[in-house]
């Protein structure tokens, strides 16, 4: 089981049709630079796509659960950029690191 100071990472994995690929990273680019990098807990992003550009995968890294938490409830459910980003069908997993 993880520790509750252990870091949060979020992982979003959007399918896409042909054309998506460049305009959702773009926006999700904006979204980390203006305005995720400046959330407190916030750690790092990174984002990667599939050779044939039908798969987006973002990656979020969080000090903890509950400042991802507050990321979503103060920037995420008000952004104009986030509700660009969620008009793409995605799948959201929250996840903690294992100790090998």
């Amino acid at each position: 089981m993880h520790k509750k100071t252990s870091p949060l990472y979020v992982i979003v994995r959007f399918e896409l049709k042909e054309g998506e690929l460049e305009p959702l990273a773009s926006l999700i680019q904006e979204f980390f630079s203006k305005e995720v990098s400046r959330v407190p807990g916030f750690i790092s992003a990174r984002i990667h796509s599939n050779e044939e550009g039908t798969v987006l995968i973002n990656y979020a890294t969080w000090e903890s659960v509950d400042a991802f938490q507050a990321f979503v409830m103060k920037v995420a459910m008000v952004s104009p950029i986030s509700r660009k980003i969620q008009a793409y069908p995605s799948r959201t997993d929250r996840v903690f690191e294992i100790p090998l």
